[in-house]
């Protein structure tokens, strides 16, 4: 039944990203190298899907959606995010011609509550994250989220990064099986909750050869053929890929979409104190 609820639509998260949209369902990628502006991305995404559509008559631009995050890299700073829907609302605010008036409409805030602060509130009760450290605590966590998700109908959106951050452990200690468990997991939460799932993934050093621990604990050697085949899964699972690259310029960075009528289109941005800067040429 909770699947029936009226749920929050989140087609038009990014018209540069995804200009025809996304559906329920969509699988994205998010790749490229280190430091090429994947993550800020991704928290911009964030910030403009559990930003409101307006607030006080004030039109912000956000979904008012509620995101499921989980984070794998051990890098996420939420006062980066509060900074972000500080940024966001003050501009949208400042911009209005009702700006000056708008803290003596607000009746949800007190006498002594700043309007801004009591919308970030707002958009961080919409916001639910969770760390995970190896392959098997995100198995456990995604095998939970069912319950989760049940008693939370209204969450659409689930944001994971890094979708590869446990490779090179899983290789090392022969646990390659707890990834395809894990995107089996994400793959049945995507497809019975209509959910849309965003992802990052960093461009990894295949090891070709090495030595990985077996059953017993003792080291073997193997090849690159198990390597190769670890993220075949997901591959098969994902819809969407949109590539990150770091340019020549300065704090400039590239990201690349293929859209479904195989036409490829390219945008510059620039991440800066207020979020994502896309620059136009």
């Amino acid at each position: 039944m909770a699947r029936l609820t009226n749920r929050p639509y989140v087609c038009q998260l990014d018209e540069v990203l995804f200009p025809d949209g996304l559906e329920p369902g969509h699988v994205v990628e998010l790749n490229g190298e280190e430091s090429t502006g994947k993550s800020q991305y991704l928290l911009q995404l964030l910030a403009t899907a559990i930003l409101p559509a307006s607030f006080s008559g004030v039109k912000i631009g956000g979904l008012n959606v509620e995101v499921l995050f989980i984070d794998t890299k051990y890098n996420f700073n939420i006062l980066r995010l509060v900074a972000l829907l500080e940024q966001r609302l003050s501009v949208a605010l400042d911009n209005s011609s009702d700006a000056c008036t708008l803290k003596k409409s607000t009746s949800a805030a007190t006498e002594s509550e700043d309007p801004i602060e009591f919308a970030v509130k707002q958009c961080l009760a919409r916001f639910f994250f969770v760390r995970c450290s190896t392959s098997s605590q995100l198995a456990v966590t995604l095998s939970s989220l069912e319950s989760v998700l049940a008693a939370k109908p209204t969450i659409r959106l689930l944001m994971l990064d890094d979708v590869s951050a446990f490779y090179h452990m899983d290789i090392f200690t022969n646990t390659e099986q707890r990834f395809n468990l894990c995107i089996g997991l994400l793959s049945k939460l995507v497809s019975t909750r209509q959910m849309v799932l965003i992802a990052t993934r960093t461009d990894i050093d295949v090891v070709k050869q090495g030595f990985k621990r077996d059953a017993a604990g003792e080291n073997k050697s193997f090849s690159d053929t198990t390597s190769n085949s670890y993220l075949s899964s997901w591959r098969q699972m994902r819809t969407h890929r949109r590539t990150f690259a770091k340019t020549d310029s300065k704090n400039m960075f590239s990201v690349t979409a293929k859209s479904t009528n195989d036409v490829v289109t390219q945008a510059k941005f620039m991440v800066v104190e207020a979020g994502i800067k896309i620059v136009t040429s």
